[in-house]
Order: structure tokens, then C-alpha cells, then sequence
């Protein structure tokens, strides 16, 4: 969907149509920018922004905190006008979902339109859409595409194309690429796969397929749900942190959260992710495997605690922790070392279901802001 909160939010309001909008938190706190128009992203805002930063991009911006009920509702509505062409609709988040339209008649690009303009007879809403031979290139397709269009996009498109343009190839990636010269998808081509993997380890291998517009993965029916890859939190402080005293009880409040959603999903973990944000808003992270594979709050936060000790030496804004390599509590490796934990964390698991996340907690993340 196009800027689909700030879209969302449009409807009835004639008045802001053609204005930039902005929908976040308030300016005044430490929020960012979840969605906004073209005409603000034309002033260099862009989702994810700090709020104030935009502010200073956009000063005439009209801000609105928006509403996740309301959001949910039209995809709700978005979804049963997809679901009207094909079963194989797999929804990807609230503004996004891809779909298989391989047995409707006419051409892709006029399978496209039609699916666009579907949704807008329905909801009044846009959306770009992107068409391809498979999951990645569609995607890759769908942002070419916006706001409004229908875009196909196969393998020979994509050698002009720059290298961030690839599903998946983030900031860092992209700038270490393009240090050695390989700013295009061309250039990235003629990498083999060995310098790849040398380059960015076993990520090198899924790169150097999607770089030749290789995706096997399948569309599945609607109500199927993918397995998670990892599971995390994150917290922004009211002010720029540095003490321990002052992001250890966070740390320890986050690896609970994040331990409970682990054992509520069945699984252990084998590594462990640190994730914080400077005061000039650079994103670091630091990531280290796990003795073992543990669903305990107790292990995670130990081994979060060491990293953050080690690894945050100036004032930080924001901190987190995700868990990745998950397998099945029921195969997991049992250590030899119980970690004499479990009984109280599942103990701990059942007053909560019952009384809410804050009904019990371990004293060491117990937190105020400042």
C-alpha cells in the first residue's frame, strides 16, 4: 500500500489532501515517524525518522498519532479483495502481501492493474504493485512501482539496478559493497560466489542468487504462518543513556520479554544479539552464540549484560536484544549444567498469561525513565 497509515488517514480529511503529514508521536518525546505523504517524504522525511529531525525538515508538517485499530480494519478489508482472485495470498505485514496469480487469465501487468484497482473501488486506498517471476522480484518491483504503478521486473532488468535495490541488502551491506566498487547488480554478478561468502560470510551465498533474481520460495495459502527467524525487543529512553546503572534494567526487562516469547513459541536459541543506537542515531550491534540452546531470561541476560559492558562506551538513545538459530525446545541439546531456572520462569509464565506482562518481575528490571 502507498504511505498506507498516513493514506489511511487521509480519508474524509479533504482539507490535508496535498499537504505533508506526518504520523508518529508526538514531536515533543522521543518518538519517530511511522508513516507519512509524498509530500513530506519530497521535504527528505522518511518512516522511521526521529520526529524531531522531520520537524525540522518539514516545520509545516500537520502531525496525527494515527490508529493501529483503524490500520487493521482496512487490511482486513484489502485482504478479502485479494482473496477474491486467489487463495495463495500471504500477507507479509499490515500494508503488504504478496499473491500468486499464475491461474487468472490475461497478462501479468494486466493482472496487476486490475488487483490495484480492485482495492481502490473497495477502500478508496492505492497501492503500488510489483509483478515478477517470483517473491523477490516482485517485491523488488513493488517499490519501483509507487506510488500508483504496476511494474514488472525480471533478471534482465536488474543489472543496471543498484545493489541496496536487492530485497534484503541493508545500509551496511550496501556501503561495503559499494567501498570495493560494486554499486550496481551487474557489477555484484561478477563476484563469484567463494568472494562472496569470504565477503559477508553465509549471507554471501543468498546474495549471490538474489543478484541473478534466484527466489524458490512459494506463496502460500492465506492463514499460513512462516517460522520466525528471530525474536526481539527494543526500548528508546527518554534521554541519551551511558551508566549501566541506567540501561541494565532495561536490558534485563527486554530479555525477559524476549525469553517468554521463545518458550511461548516452543523454542530454544543458539545466539544472541546486543542492538543500540548512538546519540548521532548510528544502529550497532554486536552478537555472540550461547554456551547451549537456552529459552531462559536469566541466560540470555547474562550474556547481555557482558556484551553491553563491553560494548557501549558513549550515550546511547536506544538498546535491544534478539535471539536467532531457533530449533524446537524438544530437540534441543541438553547442557550438562541444567540451568535451574525453568521452573521458576514457567512459574513466572503463568501468572502473567493470567495478569498481564508487568503482573510479575525480577527485581533487576525493574526500571524508571529518568
Amino acid at each position: 500500500m502507498d504511505a498506507y497509515f498516513a493514506s489511511v488517514e487521509l480519508l474524509g480529511r479533504e482539507e490535508l489532501i496535498g499537504r505533508p503529514v506526518i504520523v508518529g508521536g508526538a514531536p515533543g518525546f522521543r518518538s519517530v515517524v511511522t508513516s507519512c505523504t509524498y509530500e513530506a517524504r519530497a521535504l527528505g522525511v522518511r518512516s522511521g525518522m526521529p520526529m524531531a529531525r522531520a520537524m525540522r525538515l518539514a516545520p509545516g508538517a500537520v502531525v496525527l498519532q494515527g490508529s493501529v485499530s483503524r490500520y487493521r480494519a482496512y487490511t482486513r478489508r484489502i485482504l478479502e479483495v485479494l482473496l477474491g482472485f486467489t487463495p495463495l495470498v500471504h500477507a507479509v505485514s499490515i500494508d503488504e502481501a504478496f499473491m500468486d496469480v499464475t491461474g487468472l487469465p490475461g497478462g501479468i501487468l494486466e493482472k496487476g492493474r486490475t488487483v490495484r484497482d480492485a482495492v481502490y473501488r473497495a477502500v478508496g486506498l492505492w497501492a503500488g504493485v510489483g509483478c515478477g517471476p517470483n517473491r523477490l522480484l516482485a517485491k523488488m518491483a513493488s517499490k519501483k512501482a509507487k506510488p500508483r504503478g504496476v511494474l514488472l521486473l525480471t533478471p534482465d532488468d536488474m543489472e543496471p539496478m543498484h545493489v541496496s535495490a536487492i530485497w534484503g541488502v541493508g545500509p551496511e551491506t550496501s556501503a561495503k559493497l559499494c567501498a570495493l566498487g560494486v554499486d550496481t547488480i551487474g557489477k555484484l554478478r561478477g563476484l563469484s560466489r567463494g568472494r562472496l561468502r569470504a565477503l559477508l560470510g553465509i549471507c554471501g551465498e543468498e546474495l549471490y542468487m538474489r543478484a541473478r533474481g534466484v527466489d524458490d520460495r512459494p506463496v502460500h495459502p492465506f492463514g499460513w504462518s512462516e517460522e520466525p527467524r528471530s525474536i526481539g525487543h527494543e526500548y528508546t529512553f527518554p534521554r541519551d543513556v551511558q551508566h549501566p546503572r541506567e540501561y541494565l534494567p532495561v536490558l534485563s526487562g527486554l530479555c525477559q520479554k524476549t525469553a517468554r516469547r521463545a518458550r511461548d513459541g516452543g523454542y530454544r536459541v543458539r545466539t544472541l544479539t546486543l542492538k543500540y543506537r548512538l546519540s548521532n542515531l548510528e544502529r550497532l550491534s554486536v552478537r555472540r552464540r550461547l554456551s547451549f540452546p537456552s529459552d531462559q531470561d536469566q541466560t540470555f541476560f547474562r550474556l547481555a549484560r557482558e556484551m553491553a559492558l563491553e560494548a557501549v562506551s558513549s550515550p546511547i538513545r536506544l538498546i535491544g536484544v534478539s535471539v536467532s538459530d531457533l530449533e524446537p525446545s524438544e530437540g534441543a541439546r541438553l547442557s550438562f549444567f541444567p540451568e535451574g531456572t525453568e521452573a521458576l520462569n514457567l512459574a513466572a509464565d503463568r501468572v502473567r498469561a493470567r495478569w498481564g506482562e508487568k503482573a510479575v518481575s525480577s527485581a533487576r528490571a525493574l526500571y524508571s525513565p529518568p
